[in-house]
């Protein structure tokens, strides 16, 4: 195995790295968005800072039933020369609060070596190996 993705959802902590409210682990084969499919359910009343893969064509009717809006960076499209000014505004604002999410996911591969999963050969090794890691992580 190699590649297993562990997406976390976090809640800011200003001056501190965010407390993690969601970690999953995914097949090599998913990726975030059809991941976040099978939570967004479950959240509610707050923003969502996410990557590209986070965007859904029903966000708005995600935003008004759940109260729950999910913001992305925007993405210069094919050919485009510049981003528009509010479109670059939002995507550094995205980018500022998603920083202490991505020094989570580095902090834990440091203290942990979590993407290191060469030798695990079933999905329980997975799993232990996984939630292990982060059980040490978040309890050192």
């Amino acid at each position: 195995m190699h590649g297993v993705p562990v997406p976390i959802i976090g809640r800011r902590q200003p001056s501190s790295l965010p407390i993690p409210e969601y970690i999953g682990v995914a097949g090599t084969s998913d990726y975030n968005g059809k991941i976040f499919d099978q939570i967004w359910p479950q959240l509610h009343s707050n923003k969502l800072y996410g990557d590209k893969s986070y965007q859904r064509p029903d966000a708005e009717e995600v935003r008004q039933a759940q109260n729950l809006t999910v913001l992305t960076p925007v993405k210069k499209q094919k050919g485009q020369p510049y981003l528009e000014p509010q479109d670059l505004w939002l995507s550094t604002v995205v980018s500022r609060v998603r920083q202490p999410i991505e020094v989570l996911f580095a902090w834990i591969e440091e203290k942990t070596g979590i993407e290191c999963v060469s030798q695990v050969r079933s999905y329980k090794d997975l799993m232990v190996h996984v939630f292990g890691k982060l059980a040490a992580a978040l309890f050192s």
